[in-house]
């Protein structure tokens, strides 16, 4: 049974919005339901204009969607919009003006051990990381749109995408309280891999891993400044792999903050994400093209890894590399390296958090990953030919 029919026997109310969703992806259409829902009207400045038209295009022409990634790619864009239109009027109320305390920013290519990282540097109390809920929908729509109301809607999300595809907590563990990435707080500006980790929207994606992100990471600063005022004096701890072809436009928009940049083998880390690729892009569409799929996570890989190595030339000194095996063979020291690196102390009491946190959460708790290159079409010596220089470089 694919995820369509498990959809009509078991949510008949999902099936409904599925059923709701225009033939045609339209920013017109897309940006008056986000009015819609919102209030508002103020997009701000149309920098995100290109990369909207550009992703609906792509849905259009690339991502041969079923009914169910339709609806999926429809809301989250709405969503996004939605969330553009909120920054707009926070921005209005003086509400993004404030200090923000230098952040650490966890990034490297997908599967590289970021979430594992940011969620031990989440278990010190002296920090503050954003769980699902809140970088789902970082500024609530009015009084009403409370905490517990926006928790309880990423809950039954939640619960539905568990019921639809339990296989993805042994890859990827998402629950509403968690630590989560921050690329829903980027993907407003249209600017985004979240929507590549949807459905293979490889033209976009292609565009996207090149374009300017400037404006993308204004906005995200503003987000985090507004979200500073809910921690006082709490460092914000964040992470996503998106973050890895923006480093520049990210330092340049935080000259305070401090990026960690983690780094695996490179067949390991490839087989890894194609799997986890091929388990969410496939729900959504009628059809995936494996060739094309390995044609682009390939030039997603190599634009990432040159940008990133133009980050840490423009910005000497804020971005530190730490390799996957260290962090899996002493976490507790690769915390500490990264402490000093940010000039932060790590007193014993929250030390042993960050120990008692790594003792509860073992890694394969909710389920093994298993995948292979072969499987993909690709080949382990030819990845590793590919990226010697790298390899040689990080982790040898």
């Amino acid at each position: 049974m694919n995820i369509v029919d498990r959809i009509n026997a078991r949510f008949p109310a999902l099936a409904a919005q599925m059923n709701a969703v225009p033939a045609h992806f339209a920013p017109g259409w897309l940006k008056a339901a986000a009015q819609d829902l919102t209030g508002l009207s103020d997009f701000g400045a149309p920098d995100h204009e290109e990369g909207l038209e550009r992703l609906c295009d792509s849905l259009e022409r690339d991502a041969n969607l079923n009914a169910y990634g339709r609806m999926m790619a429809a809301g989250l864009i709405r969503g996004e919009l939605a969330n553009r239109l909120l920054l707009q009027r926070a921005r209005a109320q003086g509400q993004t003006q404030g200090p923000l305390i230098a952040p650490v920013i966890v990034t490297g290519l997908p599967r590289t051990g970021t979430t594992f990282l940011h969620r031990l540097l989440s278990a010190d109390p002296a920090h503050a990381s954003l769980p699902y809920w809140q970088v789902r929908r970082p500024i609530p729509l009015g009084p009403a749109d409370t905490d517990e109301v926006r928790f309880n809607e990423a809950a039954d999300f939640l619960e539905i995408r568990s019921a639809i595809t339990p296989e993805l907590d042994g890859i990827h563990l998402i629950r509403a309280e968690s630590p989560e990435e921050c690329f829903w707080m980027t993907s407003q500006s249209m600017r985004s891999r979240l929507f590549w980790n949807l459905a293979p929207v490889h033209a976009y994606q292609h565009w996207v891993s090149r374009a300017d992100k400037s404006a993308k990471y204004t906005d995200y600063a503003d987000q985090l400044r507004f979200l500073q005022t809910l921690y006082p004096g709490k460092r914000l701890v964040l992470k996503a792999p998106d973050h890895n072809d923006g480093l520049n436009e990210l330092l340049a928009a935080m000259p305070d903050a401090r990026v960690i940049v983690t780094h695996r083998d490179m067949i390991e880390q490839m087989g890894s994400y194609f799997s986890l690729g091929r388990t969410t892009r496939m729900l959504a569409v009628n059809g995936l093209d494996q060739q094309r799929e390995a044609e682009t996570i390939v030039d997603m890989t190599d634009v990432s890894l040159l940008k990133m190595a133009q980050a840490r030339a423009a910005h000497p000194g804020r971005i530190l590399d730490v390799r996957y095996t260290d962090m899996m063979d002493d976490p507790l020291a690769a915390v500490e390296r990264i402490y000093a690196f940010c000039g932060l102390i790590l007193p014993e009491s929250r030390r042993a958090a960050i120990a008692d946190h790594h003792a509860r959460n073992p890694k394969g708790k909710h389920g093994a990953h298993e995948y292979s290159l072969a499987e993909f079409g690709l080949d382990d010596a030819w990845v590793r030919d590919r990226y010697a220089a790298y390899s040689a470089e990080f982790l040898a």
